[in-house]
């Protein structure tokens, strides 16, 4: 039985709902792909982000970048499947209302040419 991860627009915490999963579980993937500790999944070492080494980081442009490539890894292994075909990730840095989180907007065509947009903060100091 699929399940449907939702996601809170405000904090970018997801939790599992019973619903039937939307997007045919793109979205999902790419929730678990970025929440899980690169290393840490059992059947895939290879699977999960680096994105909690940016805890301790500084908010600067150097942080964005590394950002961005921690999501990119994370989510290669979509287009290595053929499950997509392109991944892009634009980091914010709004220092302003909240320096202590980067925004990540993620856009993510599908095999179809459909298009999943999803959106995570990361933490940092």
């Amino acid at each position: 039985m699929d399940f449907a991860i939702t996601i809170e627009d405000q904090t970018g915490s997801g939790y599992m709902t019973f619903d039937k999963s939307q997007n045919g579980n793109l979205l999902n993937n790419i929730f678990l792909s970025l929440v899980v500790r690169r290393g840490s999944w059992f059947q895939d070492p290879s699977f999960g982000s680096r994105l909690h080494l940016l805890a301790r980081s500084k908010n600067t442009e150097q942080t964005a970048a590394l950002a961005e490539e921690y999501c990119k890894e994370a989510l290669q292994w979509l287009i290595d499947t053929g499950k997509a075909t392109a991944v892009d990730v634009l980091s914010q840095r709004d220092r302003a209302q909240d320096p202590h989180r980067l925004k990540l907007l993620i856009t993510v065509t599908k095999a179809n040419g459909d298009q999943v947009v999803f959106t995570t903060f990361v933490e940092v100091i």
